[in-house]
């Protein structure tokens, strides 16, 4: 039996008109928006204001070990607040050059569709999606 998530406009850093996305593409797209949205700045209910982490708010506050701590929780907790998501693993991987910090984050999700892996680039500036696999 397959399990069907919809489908929805493509949405990862902009707007693909379109572009649809459906399965493991759409449950990842929208763990990327989850992990780029700032915690209360969506409209509605209890969930919507305890929507989202900002990775890029969350790398600039601290320094890079107290991060690297405790990051991987916070992004299991907050994925899991999808339904849609069974389970989830976080890797970090820390790089440092000069006073700057990148962490590159695998996060291996399991669905009923089936799993897939969202790597990420996360800086105290920039969040890039490197791929959904």
């Amino acid at each position: 039996m397959s399990v069907d998530f919809g489908r929805d406009i493509s949405v990862t850093d902009l707007l693909r008109t379109g572009r649809f996305a459906t399965g493991t593409q759409l449950v990842g797209e929208a763990c990327y928006r989850r992990l780029t949205t700032p915690r209360g700045m969506l409209r509605g209910g209890e969930d919507e204001a305890n929507y989202g982490i900002d990775l890029t708010e969350l790398i600039g506050e601290s320094r890079p070990s107290v991060i690297a701590a405790s990051l991987p929780g916070r992004i299991k907790n907050e994925l899991l607040k999808d339904e849609r998501i069974q389970t989830c693993e976080v890797e970090l991987t820390v790089s440092t050059s000069g006073p700057s910090t990148s962490f590159v984050i695998v996060i291996e999700v399991t669905t009923a569709a089936g799993p897939f892996a969202l790597q990420i680039l996360a800086t105290d500036v920039t969040t890039e999606l490197l791929g959904i696999t």
